[in-house]
């Protein structure tokens, strides 16, 4: 039957590129929607499969570049991700793409980004992926094309969660929502439910997630109404019921956590069907058993779910196992056993890079391996940091995807507005360029006259303001110079004075006032400074820009706890604008709150970061230090002052501070 099959395909497909070129257009996308839904039939990754989708590639693209000619390219570049060949897939969608753009098909170029995206999905470049869905879906959205819309949000909330961006995903999935729900794509619907579900379980919102897992198992229901795939329901409600039960479990709830994962082990043929699945279910309600103190036929269970798991290969489902058991073996006071399968799962976590195994392998040897405990507590806090790193620059990679896909938008939207423009303005402007030569040349002679009195005006202007700001500078220089003077002569000069000649009268047995004129001397001294430090402080900016002299202050910095001071200065702020009295108490401020730092965080690092927000400055100052209560020392001096200064600045003071996070302080002006 294989064979007979084979050989009228062979033939359909040599009467296609025999006879296409000799009919007509609707004869020959007869024939090939022939073709290619005959090649619908199950594939597997022969040569001559292969070869048969490269011939008719290679026959479709010296076709005409219409929309019937691209849906076929479309459908052939599908058979190549079928049969896992994603060069082909990838060189041929870029040609669609760039046959679509030709013909200015915005329907198609979106498909065609959506297929980019799916192709760097399976790569695993996440980013790449991301870029091209939301491109795909700013076009969906400009065509109105509502079920596209959510699928490719869906499709970039899924990418989020991947890359471990769970509160985006939650949003993204939400947003796919608003768009699916309008739409009959019960299952597209069934996949944004359980993305936000998932969302929601890995930010904690345990209530939440399990009223999305609701609704996601009622979607179910209604897709075995609408005779959906057996297996793939099947599929779907394991998963369901396995992700539920991790909630449960993530809650301490492991009487719930098991009613869960017995009910996705109760599927008919589970074990012998879905190994996988049976697997992981076994080992999860193991975890849960041993967590609510029933031991019975836990180990039973544990190495049921990892001989599957190691006979199929499945990475996450041995690291899982090793380390439940050996979690089981701690339990049961056997602590050799259970480092070492801990220690086994830990070395094969690292190898497929599994970040969760990994940080909860090194708490159990940390917890659990007295003699090793220093080492596994340094790597457990160096790899928990090296993972938020990862994940904070990941967030802010999608972050800035999302704002240049915008950008390109707005671009190409201005540019095509501009172009539009200069064609119809290129008409008129050949149409009138002859009257107005012959006026230019015969006013092009009194507009040279007008500038050249125009520019002298100005330079005038210029001369004028300029002896105008010399002499304010000469002005308030006279006025310092007065200022200092009666500081001088008032408090100062009268007070040396005065002191002289209490000391010309005193006896050399009068210690007490002895002891007061050295007071008098030191009070002296203190008014010295202050006017010392007033002129200090206008002089401040002088020599130095802002940023230089914060990063003297920072490097400065020496305290008891050996605090780590890091400085980061937005570059797109442009100081020249900024008030000298202005950063005089952008200093202050920073100066004030790293010494209350120094002084009473304890802390092992503090930032200081000034970002540009719009045309706004953010000061961020934190630390991870023990932190304090505001409300019992927001009337200290330190506080108001930084309150003052920012009220000065136009600005918003938040303060935030615990035991647990160490202390943040955030203006913006």
């Amino acid at each position: 039957m294989k064979t007979k099959f084979r050989i009228i395909f062979f033939a359909n497909l040599f009467l296609l590129i025999t006879s296409c070129q000799k009919k007509e257009n609707i004869e020959y996308e007869n024939r090939a929607k022939v073709l290619l839904n005959n090649f619908d039939l199950p594939l597997s990754k022969e040569n001559n499969e292969e070869k048969t989708v490269d011939t008719i590639s290679l026959y479709l693209l010296k076709q005409e570049n219409d929309s019937i000619n691209r849906n076929l390219l479309f459908k052939v570049a599908n058979k190549y991700y079928e049969l896992s060949k994603y060069d082909k897939y990838l060189k041929l969608t870029k040609k669609v793409t760039e046959l679509a753009l030709e013909q200015k098909d915005t329907s198609h170029m979106a498909k065609s980004m959506c297929f980019l995206g799916e192709y760097y999905e399976e790569k695993a470049q996440l980013d790449s992926s991301f870029s091209y869905y939301s491109r795909s879906e700013k076009l969906y959205r400009k065509l109105k094309d509502t079920l596209n819309s959510g699928r490719t949000a869906l499709y970039k909330a899924g990418i989020l969660f991947d890359s471990g961006n769970f509160t985006e995903s939650e949003i993204g999935a939400i947003n796919a929502l608003k768009f699916l729900s309008k739409t009959n794509n019960t299952r597209l619907v069934y996949e944004s439910y359980i993305l936000v579900a998932l969302s929601l379980k890995e930010l904690n919102n345990f209530e939440e997630s399990l009223k999305y897992f609701d609704l996601a198992l009622n979607q179910l229901q209604r897709l075995e109404s609408e005779n959906y795939p057996e297996d793939k329901l099947i599929k779907s409600r394991i998963s369901c019921f396995n992700n539920i039960g991790r909630v449960y479990e993530k809650q301490q709830n492991y009487k719930e956590a098991i009613f869960f994962y017995e009910k996705g082990l109760a599927l008919q043929d589970l074990k012998l069907y879905y190994p996988k699945s049976y697997a992981m279910l076994l080992d999860n309600m193991a975890y849960s058993k041993m967590k609510a103190g029933d031991f019975k036929d836990i180990d039973i269970l544990l190495f049921e779910s990892l001989k599957i798991s190691d006979s199929m290969d499945i990475g996450q489902g041995i690291v899982s196992s090793k380390i439940n058991i050996g979690e089981y073996y701690l339990y049961k006071n056997d602590t050799i056993k259970g480092l070492s399968y801990i220690t086994e799962g830990f070395k094969l976590a690292k190898k497929i890079e599994a970040g969760s195994f990994i940080l909860r392998s090194l708490k159990l040897l940390t917890e659990n391996d007295s003699e090793n405990k220093t080492y596994y507590s340094n790597l457990y806090i160096k790899t928990n940091d090296s993972i938020q790193n990862v994940e904070r620059i990941t967030r802010n990679k999608f972050a800035r995807i999302a704002y240049e896909t915008d950008q390109i938008e707005e671009k190409n939207e201005i540019l095509s507005q501009k172009n539009t423009a200069i064609i119809l303005g290129s008409g008129i402007i050949i149409i009138f360029l002859g009257i107005f030569f012959a006026l230019y040349r015969l006013k092009s002679k009194n507009k040279e006259l007008l500038f050249i009195k125009e520019q002298q005006e100005a330079n005038e202007k210029i001369y004028q303001l300029m002896l105008a700001q010399q002499s304010e500078t000469e002005e308030a220089r006279n006025e310092e110079r007065k200022r200092i003077a009666m500081e001088l002569h008032d408090g100062i000069v009268n007070s040396v004075f005065t002191t002289r000649f209490n000391l010309m009268q005193l006896e050399s047995s009068a210690p007490n006032k002895k002891q007061q004129l050295i007071n008098e001397l030191e009070k002296t001294e203190q008014e010295i400074r202050k006017v010392s430090h007033d002129l200090t402080q206008n002089l401040l900016f002088e020599d130095k820009s802002l940023p230089d002299i914060l990063v003297t202050l920072v490097n400065s910095q020496q305290n008891q706890y050996n605090t780590k001071f890091d400085l980061s200065v937005d570059k797109y702020i442009d100081w020249s604008t900024i008030a000298s009295a202005y950063k005089i108490h952008i200093y202050r401020i920073i100066q004030e709150a790293i010494q209350n730092s120094n002084k009473y965080s304890k802390a092992e690092k503090c930032y200081i970061m000034l970002l540009k927000t719009g045309d706004k400055i953010t000061i961020r100052i934190w630390d991870d230090g023990i932190g304090f209560n505001p409300e019992k020392v927001k009337h200290g001096i330190g506080l108001k002052n930084i309150n003052d200064r920012t009220k000065i600045l136009n600005g918003e003071l938040k303060i935030n501070s615990s035991a647990e996070n160490g202390t943040s302080l955030e203006i913006v002006f």
